[in-house]
């Protein structure tokens, strides 16, 4: 009797440490998936997400997505041109706001205090209209701020104004990604679409979120995809893609990366791009071609092709000396080739 007493003490005891294990394991699973989605890839804070529901935080991940996406579409504050100083994000949506400068391809610099001339601020703001609750937030870099309104219910959250920015001389040629909000689906939500900076209004538009328009979570838009998708944007906006004429070659470069899929430059195409620099002479033009592609679509060709242009910029090279070739023809590999891919860069001077 006594023994099987003991036994069932022990049994007791055995069932209580393995719930306990089993609870500790789910919790590091949940911090571990948080970590990947929504933290910082250098520093962060996990605690910030411990009270905060799923539908809370993917309503913050699509804010600091919708707001992140409009400030790499200006070129004073373009990725390119600048290096972001930030200081280590204490709350939820400051987490994800540097998350989202990181997808970006923003250089960023880790500060203690308001440091540098691109100082990153952001700040969340709660209402109660005759609309209802509204929740306020706000993106700064430097003298440049975005804000914008948003409205929660139970399928998601959608934009309640217009996109407000300030502190730069144009933001008619913003792009916003409607589908972003749309794909939550809804119950008939409608919410406005557009940008204004006090003066100037880009075409305003209303959008209508119904049950039809859901998309699964794993067909969702990926949000770094839709990052350098708004950061292609301004850049072919800027470099444009143009036949030269009235200009001779005088050199033409290959670069050539690791993979299809690859963006990395590596020390041989730097160095690569630092000669082609040295000749450089004020009215030349470098042009980049970049075709061959793995989907029929050539998004990773484009992308690798932005990236030797984001090069070239960054020696101070003015945007127009920089130039996407057309591309005529794309030569489409098969999913599975992973050998070395090209991006040639052709030098051109005015005869």
């Amino acid at each position: 009797m006594i023994m099987h007493s003991r036994l069932l003490r022990v049994s007791a005891r055995l069932s209580l440490l393995l719930f306990l294990t089993g609870c500790a394991a789910l919790t590091g699973n949940t911090s571990t998936e948080k970590s990947k989605r929504y933290l910082p890839r250098v520093g962060g804070s996990v605690t910030a997400f411990e009270e905060l529901s799923t539908q809370k935080l993917e309503n913050l991940r699509l804010v600091s997505i919708d707001l992140v996406s409009a400030l790499v579409q200006l070129p004073e504050v373009g990725p390119s041109n600048i290096t972001l100083q930030v200081t280590s994000p204490q709350t939820a949506f400051g987490n994800m706001v540097v998350r989202a400068l990181e997808d970006a391809g923003y250089g960023l610099q880790r500060v203690s205090a308001d440091q540098g001339l691109h100082y990153v601020q952001y700040s969340e703001r709660f209402a109660k209209t005759d609309a209802g609750p509204v929740s306020d937030y706000v993106l700064r870099v430097g003298d440049v701020s975005i804000d914008r309104e948003y409205i929660e219910n139970e399928n998601g959250i959608y934009p309640s104004s217009l996109m407000r920015v300030n502190g730069v001389e144009n933001s008619e040629f913003i792009e916003l990604n409607d589908d972003l909000f749309k794909q939550q689906g809804g119950n008939g939500e409608i919410f406005v679409s557009g940008v204004t900076s006090g003066k100037q209004f880009t075409q305003v538009r209303e959008i209508s979120a119904n049950e039809y328009d859901k998309t699964p979570t794993e067909k969702r838009l990926n949000p770094s995809k839709t990052l350098l998708t708004a950061r292609r944007t301004a850049i072919a906006r800027e470099v444009g893609e143009e036949e030269l004429s009235g200009y001779t070659r005088l050199r033409r470069t290959v670069l050539i990366f690791a993979n299809p899929e690859t963006r990395i430059m590596g020390a041989g195409n730097k160095q690569a791009v630092r000669l082609l620099i040295r000749e450089y002479q004020a009215g030349d033009i470098y042009q980049i071609a970049a075709c061959a592609d793995v989907d029929g679509k050539n998004d990773q060709s484009v992308l690798r092709g932005i990236r030797v242009v984001e090069e070239f910029l960054s020696y101070d090279i003015p945007v127009n000396s920089v130039v996407k070739a057309p591309c005529r023809r794309a030569s489409f590999r098969h999913p599975a080739d992973d050998s070395p891919v090209a991006v040639e860069v052709v030098h051109h001077r005015a005869i």
